[in-house]
């Protein structure tokens, strides 16, 4: 797996150690970051339906929701301050793709999409063979209904197809996984939120999408899981 981060330009660093100010509240957004990543293994599944949309040309609160990142959707070509630093508007926190993603790059604004996986729709209710709570899913164990997913509130688990092609269980099934990682926050925080744990790295899409935390802010990372071969 292959992860690189390049460092903001130091005034996007001078401006994190400022402060943080007000977080915008969503149903789909995690709160601010905690030890535990989460609020307890079976406290409810999220809403089933999309959220409201988030009108992105206005500002999210009266407070800046980012200690970094513009309160309002930037337009495309204008200034900005931070070479790589990714703000995300929306509340789509089951896929980045489906929100409006930005990047400074060399001193503008441009529409930036970090996940491999295209936009897809919120987790509707558990189907009744899912595992009844988050801590009694196989975790690696081979599972027959390929492309199941079952939504908790410590994570989100899949009976995945094996990556790499043939080699899979013998039922044609596939195996059990679950994100993100022990300690990471779920639902997925907003790309440009505060964070605190530097470097702290999160999957939130196996084998395409993780979350790091750098320079206090939550930043996007592509990611590319093994092949036969031992190529990336």
């Amino acid at each position: 797996m292959q992860r690189a981060r390049t460092a903001f330009l130091a005034a996007a660093v001078v401006s994190a150690s400022l402060g943080c100010g007000g977080a915008a509240s969503s149903p789909f957004f995690g709160g601010p970051e905690t030890e535990d990543g989460g609020t307890g293994d079976d406290a409810g599944l999220l809403p089933d339906g999309a959220p409201a949309p988030v009108d992105a040309a206005s500002p999210d609160s009266a407070a800046p929701w980012s200690p970094l990142c513009p309160n309002a959707l930037p337009a495309t070509g204008t200034s900005c301050v931070g070479e790589n630093l990714e703000c995300e508007y929306g509340s789509a926190s089951w896929s980045v793709s489906c929100d409006a993603v930005v990047q400074c790059q060399n001193g503008q604004w441009w529409s930036y999409q970090p996940s491999f996986e295209p936009c897809s729709a919120p987790p509707g209710p558990n189907a009744a063979t899912c595992p009844a709570s988050y801590t009694s899913v196989p975790q690696g164990d081979s599972c027959a209904s390929t492309g199941l997913a079952c939504l908790y509130a410590a994570g989100l688990c899949k009976c995945q197809a094996p990556f790499g092609g043939p080699g899979g269980p013998s039922n044609g099934g596939g195996y059990w996984g679950c994100v993100p990682e022990q300690g990471c926050p779920f639902p997925r925080p907003r790309l440009g939120t505060a964070c605190s744990s530097e470097g702290t790295d999160c999957t939130y899409e196996a084998c395409s999408y993780d979350q790091v935390c750098h320079a206090g802010v939550w930043q996007a990372e592509q990611e590319a899981c093994a092949v036969p071969g031992g190529a990336e």
